[in-house]
């Protein structure tokens, strides 16, 4: 497993990330142009997480490469209560934009969200987070080959 990048005060979760950060999570106001804070505010624990989809045969869960497949989300929790604001699946109409070293943004169908980074360091690796799992996913390849691709 990789964990590229683990900034935590507690514990989170089973820790099973590509990439964690600290962000603020935004969603698109369309009626007034703007961003606005998600589920009420506050800093979130961001991550990017591989999740495994197993494919059903005769009412059993499988979970043989060949039968099963993997998606990655992006998931949010609220420090103060860990509350999930943000969990959004990576899809193949996702488009993902760095705005600014801090601000970065993305849609997937009709959603947009956006994550307001603590620090620069952070927004780099998230956005590294994210372009794995979308080659991930573009490629078939598994996690496990991440020293074969170059970025």
């Amino acid at each position: 497993m990789l964990t590229m990048t683990t900034m935590t005060d507690g514990s989170v979760d089973d820790g099973n990330y590509l990439v964690l950060v600290r962000a603020q999570v935004m969603t698109r106001d369309d009626s007034s142009g703007g961003w606005v804070p998600m589920g009420g505010g506050g800093l979130s624990y961001v991550s990017v997480r591989k999740r495994l989809v197993f494919a059903t045969t005769n009412a059993e869960r499988t979970t043989t490469d060949e039968e099963s497949k993997h998606e990655y989300l992006i998931c949010g929790k609220r420090i103060t209560d860990q509350v999930v604001v943000l969990s959004c699946t990576i899809k193949k109409d996702f488009e993902y934009n760095k705005v600014m070293p801090t601000f970065h943004h993305w849609r997937t169908g009709d959603k947009k969200f956006g994550l307001t980074f603590q620090t620069a360091a952070d927004a780099r690796a998230f956005d590294k987070g994210v372009r794995i799992a979308v080659e991930d996913l573009l490629e078939g390849q598994s996690v496990c080959f991440l020293s074969q691709i170059q970025t």
